[in-house]
């Protein structure tokens, strides 16, 4: 018995070798085509529609569509997304007035660090901070709309409870807060201190990354995981969501933002206070939900439980769509997103300086 149970030991921890050797070895191996891979800056790879905004640590790359003088509609994208992955969208808000403004939130698409590499502040203030900046060099007071999707929803509607003072109207769509299943409220769980210890060492982060994340034979895997349906996972979309990660050191900055993000339920936002949410949301500007009622990322029960919070907010419900609404039905989200945006109408100025500005509308839809 005592023989048998020895040979059992040896077998499963040979096993556990082994397993551990290919791990080893894979990563090993991801990690050397990731930095064939990552060999662009970020001016050589962007897309030559598109431009940088100083806001401070960071810059910004931005991608704009539409009449310079329509009113601005904000769009932050989603986890993995940067500003080209919007897809038909931006094209479609445009040809109704709108002037699309698409952001990539560090340390997405092409924006940097306006310092050394591995020194970004990714939580959810500093992100907003970051946003606000943005928002306060495109247009004044009441003039900004601002959408915000998945892990993008955090900034923006962080940005929105710190200074709604440019905002016109806010838009969440699947938005990826950090609620519980149900809607729980955010809580703090701070990672184990083995956890801690591991993954807080750059080196590791960016390995684990190459071997999963940015390993561009799992993209298309990936974002099958995120949507209701599969079919819209075409080899077109994968391979504009693969570009930036020829960028250099693209996989370690992901790897210093899943770290961030996997402590985001401890950061001292007022977006993760319910009491916070509610007492803005009576004298903020309209705020309207935009959700998959498919989605298994972020359920509409995550929906319901900011209704309660946010009382005075608008649900729009779309059926049969997931996570990534607007790559699953680009035309029923595009109507969606328009209907909960209202008119764009044009902004309309004083004259003169010290003339009295006409009266905010309420644009609701």
């Amino acid at each position: 018995m005592r023989r048998a149970l020895a040979r059992l030991l040896i077998a499963a921890l040979f096993l556990v070798l082994l397993l551990a050797l290919g791990l080893a070895g894979w990563l090993g191996y991801a990690s050397m085509k990731r930095s064939q891979r990552e060999r662009m800056t970020a001016e050589s790879l962007a897309p030559a529609t598109g431009r940088w905004v100083e806001v401070g640590d960071s810059r910004l790359f931005v991608q704009e569509w539409g009449p310079r003088d329509g009113p601005v509609l904000l769009l932050t994208h989603g986890t993995g997304a940067w500003s080209g992955t919007w897809f038909e969208l931006p094209d479609a808000l445009a040809a109704a007035g709108w002037r699309v403004v698409a952001v990539d939130l560090p340390p997405f698409g092409f924006s940097v660090s306006s310092s050394r590499t591995g020194e970004l502040d990714y939580s959810r203030p500093a992100q907003a901070a970051r946003l606000l900046r943005l928002i306060e060099s495109l247009g004044g007071a009441g003039e900004i709309t601002l959408v915000g999707h998945s892990f993008g929803a955090g900034p923006a509607l962080e940005a929105a409870v710190r200074d709604s003072s440019h905002l016109r109207r806010l838009v969440l769509v699947d938005a990826a807060l950090g609620l519980g299943p149900a809607g729980e409220a955010p809580s703090c769980s701070p990672l184990p201190a083995w956890a801690s210890w591991m993954f807080g060492r750059r080196d590791v982060r960016a390995a684990l990354i190459s071997g999963s994340a940015t390993y561009p034979d799992f993209t298309a895997s990936l974002l099958g995981t995120f949507v209701h349906r599969k079919d819209a996972v075409t080899p077109e979309r994968v391979a504009a969501y693969q570009v930036p990660m020829r960028r250099f050191s693209y996989g370690a900055d992901l790897g210093d933002w899943a770290y961030a993000f996997a402590n985001a339920g401890c950061e001292p936002a007022a977006s993760l206070d319910p009491q916070k949410l509610t007492a803005w949301s009576r004298g903020g500007p309209p705020v309207v939900l935009v959700w998959g009622a498919a989605d298994t990322i972020t359920p509409i029960a995550q929906a319901r439980a900011l209704m309660r919070w946010m009382p005075e907010a608008i649900l729009v419900e779309l059926p049969d769509l997931g996570h990534i609404p607007h790559i699953e039905d680009p035309a029923a989200f595009g109507a969606a997103l328009l209907g909960a945006v209202g008119r764009a109408e044009p902004v309309v100025r004083p004259a003169a300086p010290g003339a009295k500005a006409p009266p905010r509308k309420d644009h609701r839809p």
